[in-house]
């Protein structure tokens, strides 16, 4: 098994070996982050392993069904280039808990989940490390599209980074990562040459505080009380318990006449240097109450705290259930000119590819998913749906 840095030094210079590493490792807790925010586990990856290859090399390796996410990256400087993501089709259905009875239904919704769920990711590496890059390097996601690797590698004519991993998360999901050298090359050139560092946590980036004094232990502030010496409740500990023997009210105590309270008057002692003279009264104290007077108390016994839950797994669209999804419908396109788009003006009518009547697409982040028939509800417009869109048909789109 070999160690991606040691293969990119292979393929690039040992310097950018070294910012590629600190990117990769930089954007995989950006990536796990955003995953655990999502599904509430913790992923981790396991058996990373990375090879230098030329592309017809292993065309033989995606024979089984699969679906391919296309990485774009581009610069200010107008450089671009493609990376791929792949994964095992039925195992991905298994990771995100789609499998269906039909094959093309089964592998429609694992895409639409799968690609949800990495756009997520991808705007956060946008956000928290490529924004440090010094040419505006920004990732996109193309569409997802299955059995494509083949054909990709067959056109695609330079040396790569085959990189294995296998994510875990409550479920197991192996995927490769195929990364040309000019993909490599753009990101190396695009990020600082230092890499990019993890940043400080708060408890380093705050100063160091002067440390205080111990508070002193009472009964209304239980969490105050040294962890050392193995009494550790905690408010929420106090709050499930349950307090079997009470303690009794106090008793009030009758005040003394003052007349019978002994005096004591302070005395000053003589201090060097300072002439010595009567001492003035001092206020009068009560006498203090003896313990074996106070109240009574008695040891608070605690019920048992209940075993924690272990949260239940979460299907495939419990997991996406609280995303924010851009939708919009369109009605049809065309394309003009630069010179007609410059005569536009109040009154200029654009025609459409699209016939009177026909039903509109509705797309999802930009993607076909249904079309339907424009309604009016309410004095707005509405669009009922009419039809979902087939796999098939989706592709034909794309292509």
């Amino acid at each position: 098994m070999s160690d991606p840095k040691d293969v990119l030094a292979q393929l690039l210079s040992p310097a950018q070996a070294e910012v590629l590493d600190s990117v990769g490792r930089a954007a995989w807790r950006s990536i796990a982050a955003t995953l655990e925010l999502l599904a509430g586990d913790a992923p981790t990856a396991a058996e990373v392993d990375g090879r230098l290859v030329m592309p017809d090399e292993i065309v033989d390796e995606y024979g089984d069904a699969h679906l391919v996410l296309p990485l774009q990256i581009a610069t200010d400087r107008d450089q671009t280039a493609t990376a791929y993501a792949i994964a095992n089709t039925a195992i991905m259905a298994m990771y995100f808990d789609t499998m269906a009875d039909d094959p093309a239904a089964q592998e429609q919704q694992t895409m639409l989940i799968a690609g949800t769920l990495l756009d997520q990711v991808a705007q956060a590496l946008n956000r928290e490390v490529l924004s440090r890059s010094t040419s505006g390097l920004r990732l996109t996601l193309g569409a997802i599209a299955a059995n494509a690797m083949p054909g990709l590698l067959g056109a695609m004519d330079e040396p790569a980074l085959a990189l294995t991993a296998t994510l875990s998360a409550g479920r197991i999901l192996p995927f490769s990562l195929v990364l040309p050298g000019t993909f490599l090359d753009i990101v190396a050139g695009a990020m600082p040459a230092g890499g990019v560092e993890e940043a400080p946590s708060a408890a380093a980036a705050e100063p160091e505080a002067v440390p205080a004094a111990p508070p002193v232990p009472s009964a209304s502030s239980v969490s105050a009380i040294d962890p050392s010496l193995g009494f550790t409740l905690t408010m929420d500990d106090l709050d499930a318990a349950e307090v079997v023997d009470e303690m009794p009210a106090p008793q009030r105590l009758r005040p003394q006449p003052v007349a019978e309270q002994p005096v004591f008057q302070a005395v000053q002692e003589p201090q060097p240097g300072f002439a010595s003279g009567p001492a003035p009264a001092g206020p009068a104290f009560r006498q203090p109450t003896p313990i074996s007077q106070g109240p009574a108390a008695h040891r608070a016994r605690f019920a048992p705290l209940p075993d924690a839950e272990t949260p239940a797994m979460r299907s495939g669209m419990d997991l996406l259930a609280g995303l924010q999804m851009h939708v919009c419908v369109e009605l049809g396109r065309t394309e003009l000119t630069v010179a007609e788009v410059l005569g536009l003006g109040p009154g200029s009518v654009i025609e459409l590819d699209r016939l009177a009547g026909e039903p509109v697409d509705i797309m999802v982040n930009d993607r076909l998913v249904a079309r339907g028939e424009v309604v009016v509800v309410d004095e707005n417009f509405g669009v009922r749906v009419t039809e979902i869109v087939s796999q098939i048909d989706r592709m034909n789109e794309l292509s």
